[in-house]
């Protein structure tokens, strides 16, 4: 069962997981009205796998390196550019292929492969060969993942050590044979509520009396002692609401709460080594902000579209402020796929794994993430007003009102009205919607909030060697 079909996906989340979604349990993931959003866009990796097409199927499936055996390559450790390309490639394609991101199986192994790079540094062979046994489970059962990073880290301005509440961050309550049991909570968790199991990481750097604190693990979602609170994302397009060529996709988000969960010994890859939480965050942070920028590729590539495609509807593509904006918009999209490349074509190798260049990806994740609002901004100006007032769908279909708006609605005559409203409603959802709104939080804080990605480019950054370049001109010699 190396490459699961989706519907063994979907049967695999009813395993009597406790999920809360509006104050109730939910009785099953894959039924309820708005997770079952979140298990269709997860079950897309499996569509993919199982593609008719060959080119895409050998995108999203490979041999195992051993066996031979077909498997999800999100399962196959980057060693080379080209591992990194595909791995990318594979990204973005889930997004244009199937209208959402699964996001599953990519932030699962960013999390993986940060784990066995970090236990390689730390020479714990103990934990590379845990970690590696546990990639053969995961090619063998071919799991939904979901990353668990983020605490809740009660007052911001104390170390974990410090807060009112032990609990604020994850940490280890109990050591026993059979393994630790841990206690606390995380929070932010894209796609929890359909992951099969969670890999957990420490958030930050821990101090010396902060061991307790560095931990991580991996468990299966449906563990005694696990429950999920979710956040409601959209539920299924409504009547009002103009159809569209892709169906509805996204993922809750979910607090995770760990209530002295028991984590067997050979699914614990750290336990006290405070001295590597940073290294293992830090690792993790440059795979993750890689795979954010891979999807938010074809995310941009999409809002660039919208504002190609309402300048010309509504007639005003030749006006040269158009056109300075839609410069803006295209240099932006260009520049973000220009820094992904580079960050594949000069990776950082520890040991046999290729991290993607860790400056470059901070770069590109800071490039998105600070410019996203303008753009956004100058799509909005692009398009007009009517992105947010337009008549709805059932207007549209109402006989007394239809041949009205048809009159009334149009625009640039190379396209009719209801082409119009078609790219109205789309630009509306990607740039006026609650969902865009949410989009516009999540650019800023996903895969780590702007200063994060400042305070790895300045660590990153050769600053040292634009020193000594500047004082060589001088005629100073360098001090130190």
């Amino acid at each position: 069962m190396a490459v699961r079909t989706p519907e063994e996906f979907r049967e695999s989340l009813r395993d009597n997981r406790r999920v809360f979604m509006y104050g109730e349990l939910v009785e099953d993931v894959t039924t309820h009205p708005i997770l079952k959003i979140s298990t269709d866009t997860a079950a897309g990796d499996f569509v993919l796998a199982h593609s008719e097409d060959p080119a895409v199927r050998d995108l999203f499936v490979a041999p195992h390196p051993e066996t031979g055996e077909p498997i999800s390559r999100y399962f196959l450790p980057p060693h080379t550019p080209e591992d990194l390309e595909k791995r990318s490639e594979m990204i973005g394609q889930s997004i244009r292929l199937t209208g959402g991101l699964p996001f599953g199986k990519d932030v699962g192994t960013d999390a993986l492969y940060a784990i066995m790079t970090t236990a390689q540094r730390m020479g714990k062979p103990e934990y590379l060969e845990r970690a590696r046994s546990y990639l053969e489970h995961l090619r063998k059962n071919d799991l939904n993942l979901c990353g668990a990073v983020t605490d809740v880290k009660g007052d911001r301005g104390r170390p974990p050590s410090q807060q009112v509440h032990p609990d604020y961050y994850l940490h280890v309550v109990d050591r026993n044979k059979d393994g630790i049991v841990v206690r606390g909570a995380k929070i932010h968790i894209t796609g929890a509520p359909v992951a099969n199991d969670i890999l957990v990481l420490p958030t930050r750097q821990m101090r010396e009396d902060e061991g307790d604190y560095s931990v991580a693990f991996a468990i299966p979602a449906n563990t005694k002692g696990i429950t999920m609170v979710c956040r409601p994302s959209r539920g299924e397009r409504g009547p009002s609401e103009f159809p569209a060529a892709l169906p509805v996709l996204g993922l809750a988000e979910a607090m995770i709460i760990f209530d002295d969960v028991l984590i067997p010994w050979e699914r614990v890859f750290m336990c006290g080594e405070w001295q590597y939480s940073m290294l293992l965050a830090y690792t993790f942070a440059t795979y993750h902000r890689f795979t954010g920028v891979s999807y938010k590729i074809p995310d941009v590539e999409l809002i660039a579209g919208c504002a190609v495609a309402m300048a010309e509807m509504n007639g005003i593509e030749r006006a040269g402020h158009i056109r300075a904006k839609l410069v803006e918009i295209a240099a932006y999209v260009e520049t973000l796929k220009a820094l992904a490349t580079a960050a594949i074509k000069s990776p950082v190798m520890h040991g046999d794994l290729a991290i993607p260049n860790p400056l470059i990806t901070n770069m590109a994740k800071l490039h998105f993430a600070s410019r996203y609002h303008e753009i956004i901004k100058l799509v909005q100006d692009i398009s007009g007003g009517i992105i947010s007032t337009m008549p709805t769908y059932l207007d549209w279909q109402n006989e007394e009102l239809h041949k009205r708006l048809e009159h009334y609605l149009g625009g640039s005559p190379k396209y009719t009205a209801e082409e119009r409203l078609r790219m109205i409603a789309l630009t509306h959802h990607v740039v006026a919607s609650a969902e865009s709104a949410y989009m516009e939080v999540v650019t800023v804080h996903g895969e780590g909030p702007m200063e994060a990605q400042r305070m790895m480019i300045y660590a990153e950054s050769p600053l040292s060697e634009y020193r000594n370049l500047a004082m060589a001109a001088a005629g100073i010699e360098p001090h130190g």
